[in-house]
């Protein structure tokens, strides 16, 4: 590792992942779902974070299904980033899979392409097989029940994509890394004394007084 690149923890590469992806205009539901997708293709040597770091605040949509025909669907995702589409077009997927056995997802319109393969590893996480080819210009996700499921170890890092990253970390970029970090620090509420008690009892003092304080806190403390 040169002077160039640190080693993050899986656990602060998704904390500063999930903050960026809420000032994306990512809905609060999907924040999770995107979080693990970017996540997965940091994992994977994909660029996940370089994807958080380029992408503009406004590119948020999802995909929407435009055919279907048993196993075989086709989506229009004009110009949805890989990352955002992701969890839709897993569970779609997965679903198509387990009622039919097999499943065929057509998608067209889809931008950040390079990530897309991150599908694969989440896949596996909920007891399928998904690949990725690309075919006349349509990325094409082919999904089945996966025979074997992950060991324990896998389970939980995660899912066996993250295990390495679980136990030795992340390599990145630091320059990189701290600009995201940095930027990340505007999806934090803004620091009050009250906001400074969100986790538990807090004994404040000066102007700001008592504010919302456990009483058994209090007495202990002044005892």
């Amino acid at each position: 590792m040169s002077g160039d690149e640190m080693r993050l923890s899986l656990r602060e590469t998704r904390l500063v992942t999930e903050r960026i992806v809420m000032l994306l205009g990512v809905p609060k539901g999907s924040w999770a779902a995107v979080r693990e997708v970017v996540v997965a293709a940091e994992a994977a040597g994909l660029g996940g974070l370089a994807f958080l770091d380029r992408c503009p605040a406004d590119a948020w949509d999802k995909p929407t299904i435009t055919g279907e025909s048993g196993p075989r669907i086709t989506v229009a995702a004009q110009d949805v980033p890989a990352p955002f589409a992701v969890p839709a077009l897993l569970d779609l997927a997965i679903a198509t899979a387990t009622e039919h056995g097999e499943a065929e997802i057509r998608v067209s319109g889809l931008t950040e392409a390079g990530l897309l393969p991150a599908v694969s590893s989440l896949a596996a996480r909920f007891g399928a097989e998904v690949n990725v080819e690309t075919e006349a210009g349509l990325h094409v996700l082919r999904a089945r029940p996966k025979e074997t499921a992950e060991g324990s170890r896998a389970a939980m890092a995660g899912g066996a994509h993250l295990l390495d990253a679980a136990l030795h970390g992340i390599v990145v970029s630091a320059e990189l890394w701290w600009r995201l970090y940095h930027r990340s620090n505007d999806a934090l509420t803004v620091d009050t004394p009250l906001s400074r008690n969100h986790a538990g009892a807090a004994l404040l003092s000066g102007d700001a007084g008592l504010t919302e304080t456990d009483p058994d806190y209090v007495a202990e403390a002044a005892s």
